[in-house]
C-alpha cells in the first residue's frame, strides 16, 4: 500500500510540476509573432521599423498597411493597397515569390506569381491587382 501512495505522489507532483511550468514550455513552442496595421504610409514611415527592416518600397499613396514579423526569426510579411505599388526606383530585377515563414489570413493562398520585384533589405514583393504582399525570410544564424 505505502508503495502505492508513493507512486501516486509522485505521479501528482509531476503532474502539478508541468502544469505550473506549463506556460514556459507552451511559450518555447508557439510562435512570436507581432502583427501591426497602420492607416496610411505616413503613418507607417513615421514608426520605427527596425523590428522586421525598412521596406522602403512602399509608396507615399499606400493605405492600409498591415505586417506581422517574428520578434525571434527576423521574417515578416507585409500588404498594403497602393495604385502605384511600389516606390519607383527601389526594387531591383526579379526573384522566386517565397513562401513565406509566417501566415496570416490576409496572405493569398492561390494565385501567386511565380516571381516578384527583388526589394531592398531582403524583401520580395508582388501584387495582385493593386494589393501588394511582400515578404522576408527569417535571418540566418
Amino acid at each position: 500500500m505505502p508503495r502505492s501512495r508513493t507512486v501516486g505522489l509522485v505521479v501528482a507532483a509531476s503532474a502539478a510540476a508541468l502544469a505550473l511550468s506549463g506556460c514556459s514550455v507552451v511559450e518555447a513552442f508557439s510562435p512570436h509573432v507581432d502583427a501591426q496595421i497602420y492607416d496610411s504610409a505616413k503613418e507607417f514611415k513615421a514608426v520605427k521599423t527596425a523590428a522586421f527592416g525598412s521596406p522602403a518600397f512602399v509608396p507615399d499613396d499606400a493605405t492600409i498597411i498591415r505586417v506581422d514579423y517574428d520578434t525571434q526569426s527576423g521574417a515578416a510579411i507585409l500588404t498594403y493597397a497602393s495604385p502605384t505599388l511600389l516606390a519607383k526606383d527601389v526594387c531591383s530585377g526579379e526573384t522566386t515569390t517565397p513562401k513565406p515563414a509566417i501566415q496570416d489570413s490576409w496572405w493569398p493562398v492561390d494565385g501567386l506569381p511565380e516571381k516578384s520585384s527583388k526589394c531592398p533589405g531582403g524583401w520580395s514583393a508582388f501584387a495582385i491587382g493593386q494589393q501588394v504582399y511582400a515578404a522576408l525570410p527569417a535571418k540566418s544564424k
